[in-house]
């Protein structure tokens, strides 16, 4: 079965709505691919849990060391380092300590989707979501590979915690040409009203300087997040297909 994108968001856009606190009942991982997916997908659902007083732990796959590649100034390890501090930041804005974000360090834009080292990263997500009701990762149709690698890991994750549902939130699919055709519409899923929480998200984002402004100015081919794109995330409602079976 395939579908437009055009259908495929379409039909997201129908998903019915879910407060927080009956979507997450015990507690919410979110894993993200780079350091800023979570804020992007998932920013207002971490704080609503936040708020309620549920647990939220954080997982940050890459690195994220592959945004500048020719900056001297950020050169790989630098960068990696500034970007592990700005998702502790970001996560701090949305109400979660330090303590409760993990990364796992592996080379932005080579996640790995099978394989020994990707077995090692799906055990230690498991690990970590212990308890959690509510998993999160990026759509299975997102346009990068590190999105769809944090996908694989986390469904195999996932399949060995009971009682755990995986969640799939979308971002670069978002910008997805209308006319693409993908290999299947999503069946189901929900959107959560975040509206309260729009400022910290906002925030969270904003602590990302180095994917949101000119902070690193000797590479201008890197990579940034654009306006139109970062209007994409500034709404009212975050969505979420699944639950993965």
């Amino acid at each position: 079965m395939t579908a437009r994108v055009e259908e495929v968001l379409g039909a997201m856009a129908r998903f019915p709505t879910v407060e927080p606190a009956d979507f997450v009942r015990r507690g919410l991982v979110v894993i993200a691919p780079h350091p800023d997916d979570e804020s992007l997908g998932c920013g207002g659902l971490i704080a609503a849990c936040r708020d309620i007083g549920l647990p939220v732990t954080i997982i940050i796959v890459s690195d994220g060391a592959g945004s500048h590649p020719r900056s001297r100034l950020f050169a790989a390890p630098r960068l990696a380092q500034l970007r592990r501090r700005e998702a502790v930041e970001a996560a701090a804005r949305l109400g979660v300590p330090a303590s409760a974000v993990h990364f796992l360090e592996l080379p932005d834009r080579f996640v790995p989707a099978h394989g020994a080292e990707a077995e090692r990263a799906a055990g230690r997500i498991a690990a970590l979501a212990v308890g959690a009701d509510v998993v999160t990762v990026t759509w299975r149709h997102d346009p990068h590979a590190d999105h769809q690698a944090s996908f694989a890991l986390a469904r195999e994750a996932v399949r060995r915690l009971p009682g755990a549902r995986l969640w799939e939130y979308p971002v670069w699919g978002l910008t997805l040409p209308p006319e693409t055709r993908l290999d299947a519409a999503p069946v189901a899923g929900v959107r959560v009203p975040i509206a309260p929480f729009l400022d910290a998200k906002r925030a969270a984002i904003a602590a990302h300087a180095s994917q949101t402004t000119d902070l690193i100015a000797d590479d201008p081919e890197g990579f940034r997040l654009t306006s139109p794109v970062l209007a994409l995330f500034d709404v009212p409602l975050e969505t979420f297909v699944g639950p993965v079976s």
